[in-house]
This record gives C-alpha cells, structure tokens and sequence, in this order.
C-alpha cells in the first residue's frame, strides 16, 4: 500500500500565516506573542472543520520553540520543535473529551500539571470538544483552570461554546471561529490543486466550496474523493456525478421553459430529473433556491452576495433579466407552498407537476396574491366586484381594435406582468393610443371607425340604463337563484332583500355566512353587470339582522354538569329539594 496522506492531513497550516480565513484569530494571537501577554487559558470556539485545532497546535509549538522567528513563527529546528513535528513531544498534550469526559479522566489531567515541564518553558494542554465533559468534570476542573501554574497554559476548543458552564467561560479568552467565506475555500483548493498536478475546473472547485459549507477540512475531504476518482482532471460533471447533486442546467432549463410557457418542456425536464433519482423535494427546494438567486441578481448592487462563479454569476443576471420581479416573486410563493403541501402529499409527483403547471402561465395569471392574508383576500374580492369588470360593449372595441391589424394598439410592453391585478382597455385609452401612434402606420379611416364604434357603445349603456328597474333586478337575481346547483347558495340568495339607488344595489342579508355566500358567487355580479349593460354597478351587501324578525341563529347547545342541571330544575321546582331530603338521596358534588 502506499503511505497516501489525506490533504486535510497533509496541508494542514504550520504558521499562523497559512490558517485560512481566520485572520481575527491570527493576528490577536501574534500581537499576544510579540507582547508576551498570554493568557493562562483560552477557548476557541466555532464551526467544525475552520481551524481552531490547527491554531492551538500552532500556539502550542511556538510558545515552548527555542528560538521563534520574530515571535511569532518556530524555527523547526530547535528540539521542542522536532519533538512536535514527531508527535513525541511531553509539553504538550492533546485530550479529547469526547470519550474523556469523566470525573477520573480530569483528576488525571490535574496530576499531570502538576509536573514542570521537562524542555521548554510552558506546558500546554489541548482539550478538544471540551463541551462534552459532564457537569462534575467541569466542576473539578475549575479551580485548576482558574489558578494553574504559572509553566501551564490551557487550550480549549469546542464547536458548541452555548453547552459551556459560565463558570468555565468566564475564566478563558475566548476566540470566535467563523465559516471560512466561499472565495478564500476556491483559493486554497485551487493551490493545493496545482501542488498535487491535478486539473480542475473553477465551476468544478466552487462547488466543492459550497458544499462544504464553509468547512476547509470538508473541502479537502470532497476534494480528495472526487480526484481520486479520476485522471488528473476535476470537471463540473464529476463533481456533480460524485456528490449526487441535481446539474444547475436542469433549474435554467426549467425557468427559460416557464418564461415560454412551454408546459411540454417543464414537464419532460422534470421526467428526467426524476428518471435521475432526485426526489420531488429536493427539486422542488433546489428550484426555490435558484428563483431566490435569479431575484438577488436582478439588483446589481446584491449580485455580489451569491455564492457563485463569476460565470455562473452573469448566467443568473441575463436569466434574472427576463424575468420580472413580480413572476419570481410569486413562484417562490408557489414553491414554498409545493414544498409544504409535499409533507403530507400521496402523490407527491402530481404536487410538483401542479406548481409547475402554476409557474409556466403565471404571468397570464389575474389576481395572483403574493402575501395577501385571507382578510386582504377578501378585500380585494369585494374591490374587484364593486369596481372592475369588462364590458361587452368594452369586449367590442377590443375586438374592432384587434381587426385593424395595428400591432401599435396593444402592445406587448403594455401589458404590465409587475402588476398583481389585471388590466382592461377603455375607450378613452384606446384614443389616446391611437393619437400617440398615428405616426407608427395607423389609418385616419381606422381611427373613425374605433370613434363610431365607441360612440355606438354609448348609445347602447344610455338605452339599457333608461330600462333598468329593481324588478328586473330581482327577476334575474331569481332566475340565478333557481338555477343554481348549491341548496345553500340558493337559500343565501332567496333570504336576500334588495333595493336599488342610481347605480348601487344594495343587498341586506341575516348573517355573515349568508353575506360570504353571496361574495363567492362571482357569475351573478358579472351576469347582472352585462344583462342590465352597466360596467360600473356596485354592489354593497350589509348583515341587517332587524330585517329578519324570523330568522334565528343557530346557538350553540350548553353543557351542564350533573350539578348544574340538578340547581337548574331545582330553581323551576322548589318541592323537589324536600323530595330529595325525604328520600334520603344526597348530591354528588365532585360531578
């Protein structure tokens, strides 16, 4: 076999100068050298896999080196020195409490000190995972931790600082360990590449990098997998293949095909994912993550925070840049809740392909709600009813604007997907329009003929408006009302007492049930609105229970207590208190 050394082993930093990304840590410890105000005890506390070992070996070895390089580096050549890089060295100790965590294994440590070091000035004690130690090790570790010699120095590493007892904190300097940043984990694995001869592609490292999460000793256990894995070269595609992630292409892939609606492509993209192994909420969390970085790219001054390639990078901010704000907006509305609704989901596939379905025709979609409540829900119905609605007349004129043939009068720039609410032509608009693009090839003869058309749509409101009656009103609302297939609706609909003012009906129920009942039903606003020829008509319903002296709600039944109903009928019954007595009967007052 050969005596292959794994790279987290084999670059691990000698100086303080080498430790990646923790250059806080590194330059308080070297100005603590050059002063020579070292602490007694230390604790360094962060993330696994960023350093804190490494950096208290290196503390370790150049407080008992001979002869440091300007105090801060040892010299390697010294016997202190020697002794530690052979890892025989008795200054210092290493204990993982881990499996060390007893009362006993303390009282060994304790004893230990008590020995002057041998070479060297210091003796220096390294406990790793320091937080396992149980609350009776703590304790008797305290006193010695507080006042050791003055040859002995503590080093105490821990990736858990909130598991430590105040006591034990309070008595150390404690250092913070951050996540290594993505740039500087390229950076290392791209040296420690060219030192090994290997090619590899920087799409192929930052992958590397993010997977590992901010771990260096992570990073360089993938890296060594993967390159053992092939000949010399690390491509994006063995990355990908070796730690079985889904192929970014796929989530671009299934956004170009939203953004052309093309359902037939989403859903064939998809069937290959699956064909592939990857589960529906792994796809489902990946392409959320992918519309979250599509939505930071559109902002220049937040690309910068995606961990990402330079190129991978300006692929997020072309595909950002065709996507409006509002479309990614609500398809991580969608996803979010794909992925919730997955929880609990028998056919998981079919929730996928539904969200799916939803994010290719979002921007056709009206109405679509990105944080609205229930209650705002609700409002915005009743805004909808009261004060928006097409036309037939309105439909006539888009239709007569359309045969024209003018591409100029509807453009698509005009249709305006950042809106959550739908849009609709209005004659004024259609004219001022035509006006502004007379010069883009529109006809004199077209302009008249939209004119006449208009003109003609009013004389036909002025003549519906001239017939409208509340009997007609009612007869339509009846007629609605018995061809209406929910038993419920119908009753909603026959209790309700109208009356009509100008352009408002009003619309009095007996409950807020009834009233929701009646907002639902969509189809009879509309109906009304085209039968009697009047886009703007407004509906007010009102609960008014002095209407309806008749109606009784439903109320809720009481429960008594055997107690309670025995008090009840007494109060009605004075005599059935003596009968009770008579019989010798008593009351169960624990009932």
């Amino acid at each position: 076999m050969s005596n292959f050394v794994v790279s987290a082993r084999k670059y691990r930093p000698t100086t303080f100068d080498e430790v990646v990304g923790q250059d806080h840590v590194a330059k308080t410890l070297k100005n603590a050298l050059q002063t020579e105000h070292l602490a007694h005890a230390f604790l360094f506390t962060g993330p696994r896999g960023v350093g804190k070992t490494t950096c208290a070996r290196i503390l370790a070895k150049i407080i008992n080196c001979e002869n440091p390089i300007n105090k801060v580096e040892a010299c390697n050549q010294c016997p202190s020195c020697k002794a530690f890089n052979d890892n025989s060295s008795f200054n210092i100790l290493e204990l993982d409490a881990a499996s060390n965590n007893s009362v006993e294994n303390i009282r060994t440590l304790i004893e230990q000190v008590r020995f002057q070091p041998q070479n060297g000035k210091f003796k220096v004690f390294i406990i790793d995972e320091v937080h396992m130690l149980s609350s009776q090790a703590f304790n008797a570790f305290l006193k010695t931790l507080e006042e050791p010699p003055s040859y002995v120095i503590f080093i105490l590493a821990t990736t858990e600082k909130h598991k430590i007892i105040p006591t034990i904190l309070s008595r150390c300097q404690i250092f913070d360990f951050k996540r290594i940043q993505l740039s500087d984990t390229v950076s290392q694995l791209e040296k420690i590449a060219q030192k090994e001869g290997i090619t590899a592609e920087m799409e192929a490292l930052h992958t590397i990098a993010v997977k590992a999460d901010g771990a260096m000793r992570d990073a360089l256990t993938i890296f060594d997998k993967i390159s053992s894995s092939t000949d010399g070269t690390i491509t994006y595609k063995d990355v990908v293949a070796n730690l079985n992630l889904l192929d970014y292409e796929y989530y671009f892939r299934i956004t170009d095909a939203c953004l052309r609606e093309d359902i037939t492509s989403v859903l064939l993209t998809l069937h290959e994912i699956v064909k592939l192994g990857f589960d529906a909420e792994y796809f489902v969390v990946g392409l959320a993550e992918h519309f979250r970085d599509l939505l930071i790219a559109k902002i220049p001054d937040t690309l910068n925070i995606l961990e990402a390639s330079e190129e991978l990078k300006a692929r997020y901010k072309n595909q950002g840049a065709l996507a409006t704000s509002s479309f990614l907006l609500s398809g991580l509305n969608i996803l979010n809740k794909c992925d919730v609704d997955l929880v609990r989901a028998k056919n998981k596939r079919l929730q996928v392909e539904l969200a799916l379905s939803k994010l290719t025709y979002l921007n056709r979609a009206a109405n679509i709600e990105i944080f609205g409540s229930s209650t705002e829900s609700q409002e915005k119905k009743t805004k909808v009813l009261n004060e928006t609605s097409v036309s037939q007349p309105e439909k006539a004129i888009s239709s007569a604007a359309q045969t024209t043939s003018v591409p100029s009068l509807s453009p698509a720039s005009d249709i305006s997907t950042e809106s959550n609410t739908a849009t609709h032509e209005t004659p004024l608009n259609i004219q001022k329009r035509s006006s502004s693009t007379l010069s883009g090839g529109l006809k004199m003869t077209d302009i008249a003929s939209i004119k006449a058309s208009i003109k003609q749509t009013e004389e036909v409101r002025s003549a519906a408006r001239k017939t409208i009656s509340l009997e007609l009103i009612k007869e339509i609302w009846s007629n609605y009302s018995e061809h209406n297939p929910s038993k419920s609706v119908q009753s909603a609909l026959n209790l309700a007492i109208l009356n009509l003012e100008r352009k408002t009906i009003s619309i009095k129920v007996p409950t807020i049930v009834s009233k929701e009942m009646i907002l639902q039903e969509s189809n009879l606003i509309d109906k009304l609105r085209e039968d009697l020829g009047m886009t703007d008509l407004i509906f007010e319903i009102d609960v008014d229970k002095s209407l309806f002296p008749d109606f009784e709600d439903t109320k809720p039944v009481q429960l008594l207590t055997q107690k309670e109903k025995y008090m009840l009928m007494l109060e009605k019954n004075q005599s059935l208190g003596s009968f009770t007595k008579k019989l010798g009967l008593k009351l169960d007052t624990e009932i």
